[in-house]
């Protein structure tokens, strides 16, 4: 026994061809529309300057350190 030999009828392959062709048109679509949608990208990066523009502020503006230091929660990003 060399192989193995799979028989399958044409029913069966056009329902593989199509579901085939319908999960590329499908991720298609998703990735088309994460590539135009760059405006995540743009607020993403806004957020990340303001958080280090505060960030730079404080060290400058801060006194001796005194006690241990608070940090509010950074902001979960979401891209749907």
């Amino acid at each position: 026994m060399e192989g193995i030999t799979i028989h399958i009828g044409w029913e069966y392959f056009i329902g593989l061809l199509s579901a085939l062709i319908a999960m590329a048109w499908y991720s298609n679509g998703r990735f088309t529309a994460l590539e135009t949608s760059m405006e995540w990208v743009k607020n993403m990066l806004l957020d990340l300057k303001k958080t280090i523009d505060d960030a730079s502020a404080n060290e400058r503006g801060k006194p001796s350190k005194e006690g241990p230091e608070t940090r509010k929660p950074l902001k979960q990003q979401t891209l749907w």
